[in-house]
């Protein structure tokens, strides 16, 4: 693990729990308590994959995750804010739910669709990352209950036939046991690729291990099958753990630290200063294209015909008139 990879972990494992924090503070953004828990454990998952700001690095899901992957990635606290409080500057001008989004720049792809369905669709970046011989791998994060799905099994079945460059990382609940775990020891046996768990093993040896399960994806080793168990009460005592680590072993001072720490929070106390003064979406903004690169296209109801395929309606046969 290089040094700006350790600072970056510490910064956004900062940045995630001061978010955290604010949005169980704040008394406009209505989400359940639990909605918005970040385990640092996704972070460094998500650290360990080729970054760009160009649409050339890797692709990742955060799923129930988010925002953790996201801000990996290179999201930002107010971009976060603005998806989660539906703000007409959000990434999809509010018409896009969840706690995700789409920005392929960066590579992040919003969560859609119900379990196991983003598994399939990452699969299918992978394989063209593959035929098109790029150095890019796919990261997916997935609720345990997409094992229970055919979709999920359909997808996984997919990128193991063909050797494609994604991981997918399934996050266990607390009340999923040793029993969940093995069932998916077992699935990836069943699909002949790798398995991993992850419990509460320490920062630098997930990073280590998830950093080698991309570069073999990469090399044409195949898919990953990661299990994540659930985070225990105190989700932060790894992180703090290891700021501990990354003061012995990483060569970080507590000077550096400490100024990691508060430009995290002051980033975090900007964003939630901002996004209060941030407008609404517009009622237009509901008519511009959902694709990327679609071109405008006006209501059918504004069309010439007032049908909704916009096909004009044959004039009736009748008698001509002289």
């Amino acid at each position: 693990m290089s040094r700006d990879e350790i600072e970056d972990l510490l910064y956004q494992g900062y940045q995630g729990r001061r978010l955290e924090e604010g949005v169980r503070r704040s008394g406009f953004l209505q989400w359940p308590e639990h909605a918005v828990g970040i385990d640092t454990r996704s972070i460094v998952i998500s650290r360990t994959m080729k970054h760009a700001v160009d649409g050339r690095g890797d692709l990742c899901c955060p799923g129930p995750m988010s925002p953790g992957p996201a801000l990996a990635f290179g999201a930002t606290p107010l971009e976060f804010l603005r998806q989660l409080a539906h703000r007409g500057t959000s990434p999809a001008a509010a018409r896009a739910g969840g706690l995700s989004w789409t920005d392929l720049r960066r590579g992040l792809i919003g969560w859609d669709g119900p379990p196991g369905m983003m598994t399939q669709v990452l699969a299918g970046a992978a394989l063209a990352f593959a035929q098109r011989g790029e150095n890019r791998a796919a990261l997916v994060f997935e609720s345990e209950k997409a094992l229970d799905t055919g979709g999920w099994h359909e997808g996984l079945n997919f990128a193991a036939a063909r050797r494609v460059p994604i991981i997918v990382v399934l996050v266990a609940s607390g009340s999923a046991g040793v029993g969940r775990v093995r069932q998916i020891e077992e699935v990836a046996r069943a699909y002949g690729i790798k398995a991993v768990t992850i419990d509460q093993d320490s920062h630098a040896g997930i990073f280590a291990t998830l950093r080698g399960a991309r570069r073999r994806a990469a090399l044409g080793g195949g898919p990953t099958l990661v299990a994540l168990e659930g985070a225990t009460d105190d989700r932060w005592q790894s992180h703090e753990e290891f700021a501990s680590w990354a003061l012995t072993e990483g060569h970080v001072t507590e000077g550096e630290l400490e100024s990691i720490r508060r430009a995290a929070a002051a980033g975090v106390d900007h964003a939630f200063a901002r996004i209060v003064k941030e407008p609404g979406p517009e009622p237009h903004d509901a008519l511009a294209a959902v694709r990327i690169g679609s071109p405008p296209l006006r209501p059918w109801t504004r069309l010439k015909s007032p049908r909704p395929d916009g096909v004009a309606e044959a004039p009736m046969e009748g008698p001509s008139v002289n």
